[in-house]
């Protein structure tokens, strides 16, 4: 009876899945070899998983199928340390001498070994047998231990937070592995030598040499081998520098460094400026601090408050102050300047206790004329009618 060349049934599952895209894969790359083949998945197994191992492109009217270990299958009876998978008819199978339990025939054309050890390195052959001829392909597949692949590397700085163009910074890839490559990132961006940066040591050491504001941002490296590659930590560096682009705003508008109000009249003052950390804002009032805050307000200017005032914009890396700002009244007129007070005639002038009782004689005189007044007109009226009165005012 001939072997069937269905696929496995259960193929719905993410390991056949994954076998089936291997398997693709290796097919078009042998694509018009009229020899079958053997497809490794994974092609890098590691001590303690699984690997299977897939016959492609096979004959036609197959009627035994039989896995070895090694280059040249020989007699299962001679050779006792090789693995004899054979199925005969549609689901017949015996197992050779060289079988260890762990290996598991999913289907004619595949052999899983699972639990692979370093032992299970070395070659495995798939003899093929039809009603005419026998044929026969081999694989190769390396068993790596767990240390064998690379571990991650360790990543220091000589600082991480650097003062923009004054500190040098040092970035250093830690690894023990040998006949690696060593590439550096800012933030998923590949980083080559060239005008500041600096690669040495292989690549293992990054160095930036009079950083920039700009190179603040996440760093890390990335080993790789043939067969691996791992990344290392981030880093984050930051980058200060001093305040700069001082910028001010006031009421009433300033022209000429010079801010023109009337006597209690409000005047505001407003100041910002940029750098890391963020500057902190104080005013200065004739050399002398007035306000801590990017707002000064004079609530009602007076004469005192007239005078210079200054911006200072201050964080950790550095310091900077504005021109000064004269705050002043409005100039008077040349007019008003030439015309000079008048003095009172000391001849008319009253004051004291003369000024006094001359006021109370004249509140006293003007009440009696008014009195008399009043009464003369009651008088006339009462003539009128008959009824004369002596009037006593006049």
């Amino acid at each position: 009876m001939e072997l069937s060349r269905d696929p496995p049934q259960d193929s719905g599952s993410p390991w056949k899945r994954f076998l089936l895209t291997a398997t693709l894969l290796s097919f078009w790359t042998h694509l018009g070899s009229t020899e079958f083949f053997i497809v490794t998945v994974p092609k890098q197994p590691i001590e303690g998983g699984n690997v299977r191992l897939t016959a492609l492109n096979t004959p036609n009217h197959i009627i035994n199928a039989s896995w070895y270990s090694g280059l040249r299958p020989q007699d299962p009876d001679m050779i006792t340390n090789r693995i004899l998978t054979t199925q005969v008819g549609s689901y017949t199978q015996h197992l050779g001498p060289a079988h260890t339990r762990r290996e598991v025939l999913t289907n004619w054309n595949t052999l899983e070994i699972r639990n692979l050890t370093p032992s299970d390195t070395g070659f495995y052959s798939l003899v093929l047998k039809t009603n005419s001829e026998q044929e026969k392909a081999s694989t190769y597949i390396r068993v790596r231990r767990q240390h064998e692949f690379i571990l991650s590397p360790d990543i220091s700085a000589s600082m991480t937070v650097a003062v923009e163009n004054k500190d040098s910074v040092v970035f250093t890839c830690h690894t023990s592995e040998s006949n690696i490559t060593i590439l550096w990132y800012d933030g998923g961006l590949l980083l080559q030598g060239g005008g500041r940066l600096e690669l040495t040591n292989g690549n293992r050491t990054l160095t930036i040499r009079q950083v920039k504001r700009n190179d603040r941002g996440l760093y890390y490296c990335k080993v790789i081998d043939e067969s691996d590659s791992r990344t290392s930590d981030s880093i984050q560096l930051t980058v200060l520098y001093g305040p700069e682009s001082l910028m001010m705003t006031t009421y009433p508008k300033i022209y000429n460094d010079t801010i023109v109000s009337n006597l209690s009249y409000s005047v505001i003052l407003r100041c910002s400026a940029s750098g890391n950390p963020i500057p902190l804002i104080s005013w200065l009032f004739n050399g002398n601090v007035c306000g801590t805050q990017d707002k000064h307000i004079i609530q009602r200017l007076t004469q005192k408050d007239l005078g210079n005032y200054m911006c200072r914009a201050q964080n950790r890396v550095g310091v900077i102050i504005s021109n000064p700002i004269q705050v002043q009244l409005p100039k008077t007129t040349s007019e008003d300047a030439t015309v000079e007070p008048t003095e009172p005639d000391p001849v008319y002038s009253l004051s004291g206790a003369p000024a006094i009782c001359l006021t109370i004689a004249g509140t006293v005189g003007i009440i009696t004329f008014f009195g008399c007044i009043v009464n003369a007109v009651i008088n006339r009226k009462a003539l009128r009618e008959g009824r004369i009165k002596d009037c006593s005012c006049f």
